[in-house]
């Protein structure tokens, strides 16, 4: 049994800890043990990469939902809009994203990735991708593939985006 010692026989592991069997009766369960063991790693591990786990969200939101406001960053995050002019800030600083204009309403800002953004967001990438594969490290290669498609498809994130 990989990843477990003798006394936790008939428990799951997941990046190192034990998952009570009860979960296993439960999705809900299950995803929120995974959630919450990738939460508690990710600060951690994406600092190698000079962004945290909020960060890592905004830069993969402007990478694949487009240039948007942040009032839209906050709400594809749920987090409140000051939370995200806080994280926005920070990025800004660093030359991983750009504020500017929004060519037809100059009262809205729009955040746009810039080149050391999406240089950093690739090896962030490279990170939560080797740390999922860590966390779960009783799938393979082709079942982790599995796992995020089935994830995707029940979520509803493989049918077509309708025009705004």
């Amino acid at each position: 049994m990989q990843g477990r010692t003798e006394g936790e026989r008939g428990h799951g592991c997941l990046g190192g800890a034990p998952i009570p069997r009860c979960a296993a009766g439960s999705a809900a369960l299950l995803l929120s043990w995974a959630g919450t063991a990738i939460a508690d790693s990710g600060d951690e591990r994406l600092s190698v990469v000079g962004i945290d786990a909020r960060e890592y969200s905004i830069l993969s939101i402007l990478e694949t939902d487009g240039p948007g406001s942040q009032q839209e960053l906050a709400r594809l995050l749920g987090k409140v809009p000051a939370i995200v002019v806080s994280a926005v800030d920070s990025l800004e600083q660093r030359g991983l994203v750009e504020r500017t204009r929004d060519p037809s309403d100059r009262r809205r800002t729009r955040v746009t990735l810039t080149a050391a953004g999406t240089d950093t967001l690739a090896e962030a990438h490279r990170v939560a991708d080797a740390t999922v594969a860590e966390l779960f490290s009783g799938l393979d290669a082709a079942e982790l593939r599995q796992l995020q498609e089935l994830m995707t498809r029940g979520m509803g994130l493989d049918q077509p985006v309708a025009p705004a």
